[in-house]
């Protein structure tokens, strides 16, 4: 009864997004919070729901077909030097993907061509949120619609820590206690109703970046007490969750949110992001103050060795280990196991680095660390241009930040960007950082926005 529903509703968002692909975007990131605890109430847990989210997307992405090919190629010309490395990027991803075939064969085909899928599936994203934005209202919105519903997804953190006894509630297909060893520590993980810790910390950490910028936004009026309380709410959740990298998510993102936008910090401004680290520091208090919470707070504290490693990835051992060209895709692909069996099994690395590296070889990891330069480049000058009639600079650099702490998580844990929900989100915010340069011109008048000003890293 509860799958019949739960179709039915996607069913609908899909409906929707063939009239109205904007609101059925807004029904997808529904869908992607309710995938989750729906999985863990079906008998059997299927794998199929975690990816409900893709039968919306495919939708939108059918109705707006024609929109797209003309965003591509607005986009290809305005960023002409990052979209010639990204054709670069997709040949060794081609490459990668025949190299794959050679180490499992080909009776094991559908191990690579399921990566290949999810490295792809999520980029037309980039698109979305290139064409998204008519002005700049609708990206402060959809921050208000996301922290909506985040915020109410997170009650299942705090109902796991305290132990309410609900199927919904915990990791998919965990039996009892999710418990991480530390030196000295046992942590116990939470996933509340997501289906693991590390997606619950991803969306409580983008909860509280989304809240840190608006509340910068609001310039310490009345209208950031609510923004307040978001902020403290996703950041009590990444500390629970039991994932340090969604703690290094909100850290590298502040650290990147006011790097571009130091400059133009006013006095207000200033309060209200100092505010912001008052309200986590006050989080980690009250988790010390608690017995059942205290060591949330101590498991969180990290050395510099260890976060350098975190973030290395295992590139050296990997290169060591399978050579200059890798295994190829596939082998380091979470969602695969279901196709080859845990058995087969090639992959250890948990960083982005090190992933990268068995699946597409050295040389493909230098042709995305090329793409990754080259766009950051033009991330950082598209986010230091100034306010104009139609767009704002911290608009753009609350963009910057949330990707650049997204290029970070990616380095610390890549397995979590194997969820579409994470992936395409994630595309969809570069995508609107993008779009930030071209709002000017779309609501200018028609002789105006019809000329291209390309932007060259």
């Amino acid at each position: 009864m509860i799958t019949i529903g739960f179709l039915s509703f996607v069913a609908l968002a899909a409906i929707v997004s063939l009239a109205d692909w904007r609101r059925g975007w807004l029904l997808a990131i529904v869908v992607g919070v309710l995938q989750d605890p729906v999985r863990k109430l079906v008998a059997g847990s299927p794998v199929y729901l975690t990816f409900s989210i893709v039968g919306v997307y495919i939708a939108i992405l059918f109705a707006t077909q024609q929109r797209i090919q003309r965003a591509l190629r607005d986009f290809s010309l305005r960023f002409s030097n990052l979209w010639g490395v990204f054709g670069v990027v997709m040949l060794f991803l081609v490459l990668a993907a025949i190299n794959g075939l050679m180490t499992y064969g080909i009776a094991l085909w559908k191990a690579p061509l399921l990566s290949l899928f999810i490295y792809v599936a999520p980029l037309p994203a980039i698109l979305l949120g290139y064409m998204y934005l008519d002005d700049e209202e609708q990206l402060f919105g959809f921050f208000r619609f996301y922290a909506v519903v985040t915020s109410i997804a997170l009650i299942g953190g705090p109902l796991e820590h305290y132990r309410v006894n609900f199927p919904a509630l915990g990791m998919v297909m965990q039996v009892g206690d999710y418990i991480r060893f530390l030196p000295g520590m046992e942590v116990r993980m939470l996933s509340g109703f997501y289906r693991a810790p590390d997606i619950m910390g991803w969306h409580a950490a983008t909860l509280t970046a989304i809240s840190v910028a608006m509340m910068v936004r609001s310039e310490m009026n009345k209208r950031s007490w609510p923004w307040m309380l978001a902020a403290a709410w996703g950041f009590y959740n990444c500390m629970i969750c039991g994932r340090r990298k969604a703690i290094y998510y909100v850290a590298a993102f502040a650290m990147a949110f006011v790097w571009r936008y130091f400059k133009r910090l006013r006095a207000p401004e200033f309060a209200a992001f100092a505010m912001a680290g008052v309200v986590m520091i006050l989080v980690i208090h009250e988790l010390k103050a608690d017995e059942g919470s205290k060591i949330y707070a101590a498991a969180a504290v990290t050395s510099s060795s260890e976060l350098t490693g975190r973030l290395e990835g295992g590139v050296t051992e990997t290169i060591r280990q399978f050579g200059v060209l890798g295994a190829g895709l596939g082998t380091a692909t979470q969602g695969v196991q279901h196709v080859l069996g845990p058995e087969r099994s090639l992959s250890w690395q948990e960083g982005g680095l090190g992933k990268l590296a068995i699946e597409l070889g050295l040389p493909g990891l230098l042709a995305v660390a090329l793409l990754a330069f080259t766009a950051i480049r033009l991330m950082i000058r598209i986010s230091g241009l100034p306010d104009h009639a139609s767009t704002s600079q911290i608009g753009r650099a609350a963009l910057f930040g949330i990707v650049v702490a997204n290029i970070v998580n990616f380095m610390a844990s890549a397995q979590t960007y194997s969820d579409p929900v994470l992936t395409i989100l994630t595309c969809f915010f570069t995508g609107c950082l993008f779009a930030t340069v071209t709002l000017d011109e779309r609501t200018a008048t028609a002789p105006q926005a019809s000329q291209l000003v390309p932007v060259t890293a």
